[in-house]
């Protein structure tokens, strides 16, 4: 078996990377631990998601290094052609759309009530109300989801929506419904 450099070298880098943000970013940017315990209620603190995110990248940047040292990769043909630049431009446009539907579908959606005579008030004040916290969340983590199967499969499939709806309505309810005091993104940014 032939051993891929460059998987070693991208799985190592991305596993240094999240070492450095569990060890020196994320102590100096969140204000709670992992769990915060006040009179006698125990709380997720505000490190606590990004150092799972940050263990999950380590270990799987550790595993892709593995996979590259004992050359169970893939092998990779050299050079970058048209083919290449054409993908990754399709797909940093799907991730520039999603995150962009993310960011300003909750906002438009106020608005636009707003804009019709609802008076309901600025998408700061309804960060934690429904259906506004979800807009933003389930269309652009749909678009995120969705949009990078069609990419990576090169055609729209039934199956695949289904799973992108599912597997996003799924991390929302993950993320909202057991914590009273977590927004979904990008919810805590307004």
């Amino acid at each position: 078996m032939r051993r891929d450099p460059w998987s070693t070298g991208i799985g190592l880098g991305a596993a240094a990377a999240a070492l450095a943000a569990l060890v020196l970013w994320i102590p100096n940017d969140t204000e709670t631990g992992l769990v915060e315990t006040f009179r006698r209620s125990t709380v997720i603190g505000d490190a606590l998601a990004p150092s799972a995110v940050a263990i999950l990248l380590a270990a799987l940047g550790l595993w892709m290094a593995a996979a590259g040292r004992l050359g169970r990769a893939a092998p990779i043909a050299p050079g970058i052609d048209r083919a290449s630049l054409d993908f990754l431009g399709r797909l940093a446009a799907v991730l520039a759309a999603g995150f962009a539907l993310l960011a300003w579908t909750g906002p438009a959606a106020v608005g636009a009530v707003n804009a019709l005579g609802g008076e309901i008030g600025s998408y700061r004040m309804l960060l934690d109300t429904p259906p506004y916290k979800y807009l933003g969340f389930l269309l652009g983590g749909f678009v995120l989801a969705f949009g990078s199967m069609v990419v990576v499969a090169g055609r729209p499939r039934r199956r695949d929506a289904v799973a992108a709806a599912a597997a996003v309505a799924a991390l929302a309810a993950l993320v909202d419904l057991p914590f009273e005091d977590l927004l979904l993104p990008p919810n805590g940014d307004q």
